[in-house]
């Protein structure tokens, strides 16, 4: 099974001679890229939530950066939207590590550079990006506090990073019902029952007669909820 177990530590902030970019700032390494956005101003003495954003498959990452261009100033936060190297992730593509290696340099680069809160870090995706932001949250309990899921088809469990220390991530998941990709009876309600069984905080939203597109309301609505109770 691919590695989904983070080779990263959380890092406080280098001394800089130049200044820090802000707005819109790009991530590129080796056929990898990602999108930082930031409020315009920075206080260096708050700590910052980060959230990271993956597009489904198709690559629709453009689309998401437009889709969060207001969130930054609007919750105080950082927004990272990378794109995979192939047309879905690597976890679903089985193309090895090359998306999972790619976060952690962009995660530790802005860890050195953007004073980022180690207790508000959460994954936002949507359906393939989902399934990939669900994994990765349970399988670096501690590391990140929420994952917001549009349509996760399927969570895979990299079981050696597993520590029953770690906290448990708290999830928001929602899910079309008329969804022809993913049956709701087969895959939603299965996967709030599996979840809950395993002893997570599972908030379930239904998009009623939603098919396999999300919602108008969920990426507000799961932001809200998540910043509503994050610490």
């Amino acid at each position: 099974m691919q590695r989904l177990s983070l080779r990263l530590a959380h890092k406080d902030i280098e001394p800089r001679v130049e200044e820090t970019p802000t707005g819109f700032v790009q991530i590129e390494h080796g056929l990898s890229r990602a999108v930082l956005l930031t409020p315009e101003e920075i206080d260096p003495e708050l700590r910052y939530p980060l959230i990271t954003v993956f597009h489904g498959a198709g690559r629709q990452d453009e689309m998401l950066v437009k889709a969060c261009r207001d969130e930054p100033e609007k919750r105080q936060a950082f927004f990272l939207v990378p794109r995979s190297v192939e047309p879905t992730w690597d976890l679903i593509a089985g193309t090895g590590e090359t998306d999972l290696e790619f976060l952690e340099y962009a995660w530790d680069l802005i860890y050195r550079r953007y004073p980022v809160d180690e207790k508000r870090q959460a994954l936002l995706g949507y359906s393939d990006g989902a399934s990939y932001a669900l994994s990765m949250a349970l399988s670096n309990p501690g590391f990140f506090d929420a994952a917001l899921c549009w349509a996760a088809g399927f969570v895979v469990v990299d079981r050696s990073a597993l520590d029953d220390q770690g906290r448990k991530p708290r999830l928001y998941l929602e899910y079309g019902t008329h969804d022809p990709l993913f049956p709701f009876e087969q895959i939603a309600l299965p996967m709030r029952e599996n979840l809950l069984a395993a002893g997570y905080e599972v908030e379930f939203s239904v998009d009623e007669g939603g098919r396999h597109w999300p919602s108008g309301t969920f990426q507000g609505e799961a932001l809200d909820w998540y910043f509503a109770s994050s610490c």
